[in-house]
């Protein structure tokens, strides 16, 4: 053998803080607390676009979508530029709601269309 064989038990570093899993097959560090967090409890801070984790994080919703923030000074500063944008930057904030509605919005048409004997 080409060295010492040994298997770790326990990890106490690849642990989520918020629910204890260790079973993730990655984890994130959150620079904001300095927290290690499993994917279901890390997302991407909207301003900076870093991970931040959901326990220290400032949420705002914003077009339906709750986007999250490294502190309320981040959140206002996105919240004005956010007020600056025109109307299709603001829905492209949830592009699944975007997308919904315009796939509603055809079916719609479509049943109309149908209705009146167009198609």
């Amino acid at each position: 053998m080409a060295g010492p064989s040994y298997r770790t038990a326990e990890d106490g570093v690849r642990r989520c803080v918020q629910c204890g899993d260790t079973t993730d097959s990655s984890y994130t560090h959150c620079d904001n607390c300095g927290s290690i967090n499993c994917t279901d409890h890390i997302e991407t801070e909207r301003l900076v676009g870093d991970p931040v984790c959901t326990g220290c994080a400032v949420t705002g919703q914003f077009f339906f979508s709750t986007k999250y923030f490294y502190s309320e000074a981040n959140r206002e500063q996105f919240r004005e530029e956010y007020e600056s944008m025109a109307i299709h930057e603001r829905a492209m904030e949830n592009p699944p709601l975007v997308a919904g509605a315009a796939l509603a919005t055809l079916l719609a048409v479509l049943f109309v269309l149908f209705a009146v004997g167009v198609l």
